[in-house]
């Protein structure tokens, strides 16, 4: 009975608090999974995501509960992570397994997800499965940007033409072992990519350490960022409309990780990004990963 009046009390507020926002993706692995919607519902302190699926075949899909398996989290531009709490839409039972969708082809249907709450919406970064980077079988949504009703809320391209802005990944590899020019040792990161329509403007390219779905902390001044995550930042500034970086690098201390991490084998990954100059996200790039040893 509890759940039943769980679910009509999330019903009624996707009703109600609705805001009609425009939620727009840089960057989505899905071809018939959209955002329509997200805005805050102050009175539960939770983040409401609305999605709808639009298949052009047959699909049964499964929502992982948060204790589950690549469970759904939002994850703001500094790192910062927040956990699913509910749903509407899903058959399953709310206290335990979310449970699945099924649709026929060309069927629409739009749910809605829970999330612990985003103090400022304009802030969202990400909606992503934990530990599920496929293409082809993972819902993930990067580089997200809402609108809410007809102002613009995030305002990180005053001055650029953002609709002619836009970055392509290509590839990173890594120089393990090495030193740098100041002589300290660690890893060489390479990285090739390209940017367009951002001629003479600023920007930079940063990486960031993550080992699982949590990123590695820093104290270092010049080594971290606001949230205090280990970052590495690089200036850029395109000298042409459409600018390609074959080999830019950074470089990573081993230190950072030593003095961060517990004795033993550690898989981690560098997630690479490219920010404005004001620290609006550009693109996230890729990923790559490695192994860390410490002794």
């Amino acid at each position: 009975m509890k759940n039943i009046i769980s679910l009509f009390l999330l019903i009624s507020a996707q009703i109600i608090y609705s805001q009609g926002n425009t939620v727009t993706v840089g960057n989505g692995y899905s071809n018939y999974v959209k955002i329509v919607d997200i805005y805050n519902f102050s009175k539960l302190k939770e983040t409401v995501v609305k999605l709808k699926f639009s298949p052009k075949t047959a699909i049964s899909a499964t929502l992982h509960a948060p204790s589950g398996t690549s469970p759904f989290v939002l994850t703001d531009k500094k790192g910062n992570r927040y956990a699913l709490k509910a749903q509407v839409g899903w058959k399953g039972n709310l206290a335990s397994g979310f449970g699945t969708i099924n649709l026929k082809a060309n069927e629409t249907k739009t749910v809605s997800l829970y999330f612990n709450q985003v103090s400022n919406i304009e802030d969202i970064y990400s909606l992503t499965e934990v530990d599920c980077s496929s293409t082809t079988s993972c819902w993930n949504f990067y580089d997200i940007k809402v609108k809410k009703g007809n102002s613009v809320i995030n305002t990180s391209t005053i001055g650029i033409d953002k609709s002619k802005v836009s970055a392509k990944y290509e590839k990173t590899w890594l120089e393990n072992d090495v030193f740098d020019s100041n002589n300290k040792f660690g890893i060489r990161i390479h990285n090739k990519f390209f940017i367009y329509g951002l001629k003479g403007k600023s920007c930079y390219l940063t990486i960031r350490i993550m080992e699982g779905d949590k990123f590695i902390k820093s104290t270092q001044f010049g080594y971290k960022n606001v949230s205090g995550q280990l970052e590495i930042k690089k200036s850029l500034k395109p000298g042409f409309s459409s600018a390609v970086y074959n080999d830019k690098e950074v470089f990573l201390p081993y230190e950072l990780l030593s003095n961060n991490l517990p004795i033993g084998k550690h898989n981690l990954k560098i997630d690479v990004d490219l920010f404005y100059k004001d620290g609006t996200l550009l693109k996230h790039l890729g990923f790559k990963e490695f192994v860390y040893t410490k002794r």
